[in-house]
């Protein structure tokens, strides 16, 4: 007799996956494959806020003396997400493709309901038919691939590269708890809240015209308008210029795709459609992200620095701009976050606004530290920059906040710092961290230059909003308007 049914949760997300992937090693000091990454993504969804993400996994879910097949089946008519770990044993399990066909077909309504995590690398052929057409997500992919053709897994018979590992289920959990609508609201009062939804995203080279397409749908199915709406180059460099200078002239916030290739150059230009395009939009006064895919890699094969892969292409940071490196997925879900509309936005009850947060280092020897809080912050889905001497411009003083993590930089190098800063912005806030001389760190006093002392840059994106919720940077989560 099979046992009693228990309803599935709400906000209930099935994994599929073959049980083979969760065999445990023969010396077993490592845990099946499923089993690690179930636990490290329950961390990911409780630490960022969204406990209430239930992952209905078979092996925890399934009484011994429970019939299978029925319970896999409500669990998947009830399910909200569907996420098939796929692997060479998933595509050879019959079962495995049979559930996610079952789940498609239970929410014809939402083609964006699974999201594909691939344990192994797959030839397109070998995937579920709605899987290989054009539009198909790449999913997120627990290996990479070497120069020579070779894959490294992220995770095998143990974990093998943490970074990079760590950074993927932290961004699967960022997209389970947005695609479930619990994503906890983090407001800078600087955030973007125009009421005209319309966003420029420049025309791509060919090796991310796809991933600009992916882009734009997701964009404009949540009813942001995207320009330039193009399918076809004009011919001439004139007309081509004319028609970015209007898509830009319309446009609240500009997005730049930069990858291997600067594209075409149309007739009589003198550069490539993606510098051109970044050229113009830097004329414009809004904010604009500088997108560069994770993958980006040296001749050599070495992954690039996307700071230094825009340097070196494109010039130093400017005002208004930002770097952004995971995956297209992410970055269509930090412009859809900037983009609602003012009505849904979060306003400042303390009435304090800052539209730019600047990150500066006072002596080289910090310089890794502010790399390291302005990628935190960035994961916090504000707009910052990172100092650069040679390219510094006057911040706005009325609506700026500048951090400087002090490590090792004296007193002196502070003090430096602190007069180029001209006219002198709203906030100014100095994390005192171990290092230099500590004596002059902690009898340090300037007016309107805030002094905390913190053991260590937060090690996380909820630790960081807590820290910038305390230097009242962030808005504090449930503030009123």
């Amino acid at each position: 007799m099979r046992g009693a049914t228990r309803p599935t949760p709400e906000n209930a997300v099935f994994i599929s996956y073959a049980r083979a992937d969760n065999e445990q090693p023969p010396d077993k000091k490592a845990e099946g494959w499923v089993s690690f990454f179930w636990n490290q993504l329950r961390f990911e969804l409780t630490d960022r806020g969204a406990a209430e993400a239930k992952l209905w996994l078979d092996r925890y879910e399934i009484e011994p003396h429970e019939a299978f097949t029925p319970k896999i089946e409500q669990a998947l008519k009830q399910a909200k997400l569907l996420l098939p770990i796929l692997s060479r044993n998933w595509i050879q399990r019959e079962w495995c493709q049979r559930e996610l066909e079952l789940f498609v077909e239970q929410h014809a309504d939402d083609d964006d309901c699974y999201i594909p995590v691939f344990k192994h690398r797959l030839e397109r052929k070998h995937l579920p038919s709605l899987m290989q057409n054009s539009n198909a997500r790449t999913g997120y992919q627990f290996f990479e691939i070497d120069p020579t053709g070779k894959t490294r897994e992220f995770y095998w018979r143990g974990l093998k590269d943490e970074t990079a590992y760590y950074d993927l289920v932290r961004t699967i959990a960022e997209v389970i708890s947005d695609k479930l609508g619990i994503v906890r609201p983090v407001t800078m009062a600087s955030s973007v809240t125009p009421a005209s939804q319309t966003v420029f995203i420049a025309l791509a080279a060919s090796d991310l015209h796809d991933a600009r397409q992916r882009l734009v749908n997701d964009l404009q199915k949540n009813s942001i308008k995207v320009v330039p709406e193009v399918d076809t180059l004009p011919d001439t460099a004139e007309a081509f210029e004319s028609m970015i200078r209007e898509a830009l002239s319309q446009a609240v916030f500009a997005v730049h795709l930069l990858g291997e290739k600067n594209g075409s150059m149309p007739e009589g230009a003198t550069e490539p459609i993606v510098p051109l395009q970044l050229r113009l939009a830097r004329e414009m006064p809004y904010q604009r992200i500088l997108w560069v895919p994770r993958w980006h890699r040296t001749e050599t094969g070495d992954k690039r620095n996307p700071v230094d892969v825009v340097t070196k292409h494109f010039g130093a940071l400017q005002q208004n701009e930002e770097i952004f490196g995971k995956e297209v997925t992410d970055l269509s879900q930090l412009l859809r976050e900037r983009l609602k509309p003012a009505s849904q936005a979060e306003k400042s009850s303390s009435g304090a606004t800052f539209n730019q947060l600047l990150i500066a280092a006072a002596d080289p020897e910090d310089e890794e530290l502010a790399t390291e809080l302005a990628n935190l912050i960035q994961e916090c889905k504000l707009n910052v920059q990172l100092f650069d001497p040679e390219t510094y411009a006057e911040l706005t003083p009325e609506t700026s906040a500048v951090l400087i993590p002090w490590g090792m930089a004296s007193k002196e190098n502070l003090q430096a710092l602190l007069s180029r800063l001209l006219p002198p912005p709203a906030k100014i806030v100095c994390l005192r961290l171990p290092g230099g001389n500590e004596v002059e760190k902690r009898r340090f006093f300037q007016k309107g230059i805030i002094s905390k002392k913190i053991e260590v840059l937060p090690e996380n994106t909820q630790k960081c909003q807590d820290l910038l919720e305390s230097l009242e940077i962030l808005l504090p989560y449930g503030s009123e308007s």
